[in-house]
This record gives C-alpha cells, structure tokens and sequence, in this order.
C-alpha cells in the first residue's frame, strides 16, 4: 500500500553526474572532471547501438572507470521518434538533465564552444538550475536540494578541449575508441558534422587515424561546400570556424592530402578568420578539473551498473 506519510523522504544527493555518451567530448571530460558518476542514457537514437558498443570497448580496455559508470535500461527513454532529418532532437538534454538529477545535484554536460543548440547555451543551463531548484525545494517528500548544471569545456573548442586532455595525460586510444557519428556504422562515415568536428580537431592535435577509420571525407560534401564560406566570416560555429579553416589551409600530413582538397585560395585570401599557426599550449581554468560540492547525502544508487 502507498504510504500517506513517506518513511524514505528526499534529500541532497552530493555527487557530480556527467552525462557520458562515448563520444569524445565526454571521454575528455571524464578524464579532466573526475567526475562521481558517469551516466549512459540510451535513447534509441539511430547511433544508439554503435554507441553502445562503443562504451563497452571503452570499459573493456580500461579507458573509462568502469565503477563509475551507470546505464539506464533501453526501456528509460525512448526520443527516437522525434529525432529529426538532421538528426536534432528538441529538448534532448533537458530530458536528460531532468533523468540525471535523481543521481546528483552537480551536473555536467560535454558541450563545447561551436554546438549552436540552444539546449547547449550558458542560458539554458541557469533555466534548468532554476528549474531543479524549483522541484525539488524544501517540501514533504524532500528536504532542499541545490543544484549546479554546467558545461566544464563550454569556451573550448574540440580541438582545445583535445589538446589539454592529451596535455593531463589522456591516451589517443581512447579519442580513437570514442564514437562521434551520427550514421550509426561500426566505424565513422566521415561525412556528418560530428565526424567532420572530430576529425579537425584529432588533425589539429596530430592524432593519426587509423586507414578506414573515416569511410568518407566530409570536404567533398555538399554541406561543407556550403558552410566554409560561412566559417571564413566566422558565421558558421564561431571560434570553431577557425579550427576548419586551419585544416582546409594547411591540413596535417597524412590527414587530408592537399590535392583532395577543392580550391579555396580565393576564398582564404579574403578571409576574416585568423590564421594562425598550430596551437599554442592551453591549460583548463583549475575549477574545470575539481568539482566544488556541498555537504549532503551519498549518491543515490544507480539503476544499474555495468554487469
């Protein structure tokens, strides 16, 4: 029978939750943040299963703390059917953010300078805050919980959020094992954004792929033909657009031969976007690798853990 007068009320759960995906913006953050948890949502995307084995392998070859590390059942969220042609789905992370309060009251996303979502802004973060704040705020079933929703590498781009993992002693095996496409296959397609994101900033930082590991190359694509000019003007992902236009101008040896290339001079000669030379050494601010938490409760226990 329900019971009217709960003997199991609410209270501050004192960890740091990063929601972990296996792609490499969250393998960095996990080895930058320490965070307390690493949270796995599957939500039955059209990438779901790839991501799946792409967690595996990362615990399999202890390139994530594999006690850290709590997946929901496939049977938790289901957004598949919202998941839009270009592969959005609106309100991802306030769904996951909402999932990810009952294990912590400091969460964490890996988004980084150049995601244009708005569910990945500095505004949306302080709404969710407010909005977990309201929730659970001192009542009968809970005592008050205070919340911090943030993402650590938010003024980073990828290849700077690469850059300073490599430099604090992250392993290219894991940036390598990480899965960043939004085709789904067993290896990377190459040709989505996530892949064309990934592989600047492994190029930029001198990470070699291995042969086949992109399928295709994302230059020859329609969508980039249309957004480099973009990314001359710094239209396109902001600070980002200098990352392509860095790899476009002098692309690292064995990444993307020069001849492969479409011809950009023209465009380059008149190109608002600094370019500048490889990148200088970048440390994160210190409150990006320690979590500041406030005295509560343990973390709650998770629904299941990798068996």
């Amino acid at each position: 029978m329900p019971q009217v007068f709960t003997n199991h009320r609410a209270g501050p759960i004192n960890s740091a939750v990063l929601l972990f995906s296996g792609g490499m913006d969250s393998v960095c953050i996990a080895h930058l943040c320490h965070p307390d948890l690493l949270l796995y949502v599957p939500s039955h995307s059209a990438y779901n299963q790839a991501e799946d084995e792409c967690i595996q392998q990362l615990v399999r070859r202890n390139l994530i703390a594999r006690e850290k590390l709590i997946i929901l059942s496939q049977s938790t969220l289901n957004l598949r059917i919202w998941e839009r042609d270009d592969m959005i789905v609106p309100n991802r992370n306030a769904h996951l953010l909402l999932l990810a309060s009952n294990f912590g009251d400091h969460l964490m996303l890996a988004s980084v300078e150049g995601d244009r979502s708005n569910d990945k802004d500095e505004y949306f973060y302080h709404l969710m805050k407010q909005l977990l704040n309201h929730m659970w705020d001192e009542q009968h079933w809970t005592a008050q919980r205070k919340f911090t929703v943030s993402s650590p590498a938010k003024n980073w781009t990828k290849a700077e959020l690469v850059h300073s993992y490599l430099r604090s002693g992250g392993t290219r095996d894991a940036l390598l094992t990480s899965y960043s496409c939004y085709a789904g296959y067993s290896t990377h397609c190459g040709i989505c954004k996530p892949c064309a994101r990934k592989w600047v900033a492994l190029a930029l930082n001198g990470v070699r792929t291995p042969k086949g590991y992109f399928r295709e190359a994302f230059w020859d694509q329609e969508w980039f033909q249309k957004a480099y000019p973009l990314m001359l003007e710094q239209q396109y992902r902001g600070r980002e657009d200098e990352d392509f236009v860095r790899f476009v101008r002098n692309p690292p040896q064995g990444y993307a031969p020069k001849d492969e290339l479409p011809d950009w001079t023209s465009q380059l000669q008149n190109a608002k976007v600094p370019l500048h030379g490889p990148l200088a050494p970048i440390d994160f601010p210190e409150e990006v690798r320690v979590n500041e938490k406030t005295e509560g409760s343990d973390s709650a226990a998770g629904e299941s853990k990798l068996d």
